[in-house]
């Protein structure tokens, strides 16, 4: 059984302020990815951000509510697969678990999923605003599914870089697309990206035919 989140603006900030403190107070011990600790660290500060400047009076405009939406949407997605993560390290004790508001192993992970064993049915669309939409999906007799369930699959991770970067970077998403954004200075340059099947633990399954756009 998955963990449903708070849904009141209030009560979710401060249940993901609480993770968050600890995450950040603890991650040496609990051998945290430093790269997702960072993650999480950007996600609840835009979130938070956003969140005071909106409940502010003085601040509070039709501009705060859109960017609050847009941050709480972004951490919320986040969260999904963090919190994951966390209930599958062995590392933190139950009463760590009980303290941060999530789950207990003992009846999350019966039977922890293995690693994925195909690779994604991958397509990128070119937006016109310096973005590219990343879709997923699992062939069934020639049609994709709509549903990572039916595979138990807890989301994917794309792996991408731009043709003049040196290294790949990573972004991982629970649901069936994923947008990268990208600033002015990269039109015209070629991106190529490739994309695996994560389980909660976010071990990935084989890798995708690699796909090469052009960032417009």
């Amino acid at each position: 059984m998955g963990l449903t989140q708070p849904r009141k603006d209030a009560e979710f900030i401060a249940w993901a302020r609480n993770i968050h403190d600890q995450c950040m107070a603890r991650q040496t011990e609990w051998k945290l990815d430093t790269t997702l600790v960072g993650k999480l660290n950007a996600a609840y500060f835009n979130a938070n951000a956003a969140y005071q400047a909106n409940i502010n009076p003085e601040t509070s405009n039709l501009r705060t509510v859109s960017d609050k939406r847009v941050r709480f949407a972004a951490l919320r997605e986040f969260m999904s697969t963090w919190v994951n993560l966390l209930v599958a390290n062995t590392l933190i004790s139950e009463n760590d678990l009980q303290a941060m508001g999530l789950p207990s192993r003992q009846h999350h992970f019966h039977e922890p999923l293995p690693v994925p064993a195909d690779a994604p049915e991958t397509t990128a669309v070119v937006g016109q605003h310096h973005d590219i939409i990343i879709y997923v999906a699992i062939p069934q007799h020639g049609h994709p599914s709509e549903f990572l369930t039916k595979k138990g699959y807890h989301g994917f991770v794309t792996r991408y870089r731009k043709e003049d970067d040196t290294e790949w970077h990573e972004e991982h998403s629970t649901r069936l697309h994923l947008t990268l954004l990208f600033d002015s200075e990269d039109e015209g340059k070629h991106l190529t990206l490739t994309t695996a099947w994560i389980n909660p633990r976010l071990q990935h399954g084989p890798w995708s035919d690699e796909i090469r756009v052009l960032i417009n």
